[in-house]
């Protein structure tokens, strides 16, 4: 169906048309990626390129829902925070949350992933900061462990192997294998800074218990000898 006050309004504002929105919106249900605002307008921007149209880059997400809501066969919904959903009326969902802390993946995937992710140097251990993209990436390298997922499925094994797996971390604002992480670094030191101080004190502890033991012991001799 065509939106044709949704046409208008984004004609006139030079960005993208209702057909350009389905097209993103429809791509996002595919790869099982809920199309919250933030991600639909990178679509949307990826789509222009790909099909050699202009990309909206003077429209904000605001604007976006505006003419999101005037389109009948989508219906726009609040989600956390400051974002939003632009949903196909009368069809399934079947999205991937990628925030899960569920694990649904077998352990030769996490297996090979370790692997590979320990062998990356130089500019190709470099991936970009948010899951959505970085999803992308490594989805565009065609990697065995990765055959047959979904974007969303793979933005959600990123998710996973930052927060939970440690095979990847962060470093000023890009994704890196974990061991070239300031994730690790900063885990490393809280490891440092809390169980070996604490280690090294409590011998320290013990050591000066024992020590003043010693000198109580030669107190008392002294003092009983007197």
């Amino acid at each position: 169906s065509t939106c044709p006050a949704a046409s208008a309004q984004m004609t006139a504002a030079g960005a993208v048309s209702p057909l350009e929105i389905a097209r993103a919106v429809e791509s996002l249900y595919r790869d099982r990626l809920k199309p919250y605002g933030r991600i639909l307008r990178k679509r949307i921007a990826e789509h222009a390129s790909l099909f050699g149209t202009q990309e909206p880059s003077d429209i904000g997400v605001r604007e976006l829902r505006g003419v999101c809501e005037m389109c009948p066969w989508l219906s726009v919904q609040d989600a956390e925070g400051a974002d939003w959903t632009a949903l196909l009326v009368g069809q399934p969902q079947n999205f991937v949350d990628v925030y899960s802390p569920e694990d649904v993946y077998p352990q030769q995937l996490w297996t090979e992933a370790g692997r590979y992710f320990e062998t990356l140097v130089g500019d190709d251990m470099v991936l970009p900061g948010g899951r959505y993209m970085c999803a992308q990436v490594l989805a565009r390298r065609n990697l065995g462990f990765l055959v047959g997922y979904s974007l969303g499925q793979i933005a959600h094994i990123v998710q996973l192997a930052i927060s939970q797996k440690k095979l990847l971390g962060y470093s000023s604002g890009t994704v890196v294998p974990y061991a070239h992480s300031q994730s690790m670094m900063k885990d490393k030191h809280a490891e440092c800074q809390r169980p070996c101080p604490g280690v090294v004190r409590g011998k320290a502890t013990v050591a000066s218990w024992d020590t003043m033991r010693e000198h109580l012991q030669e107190l008392m001799k002294t003092a009983g000898a007197d």
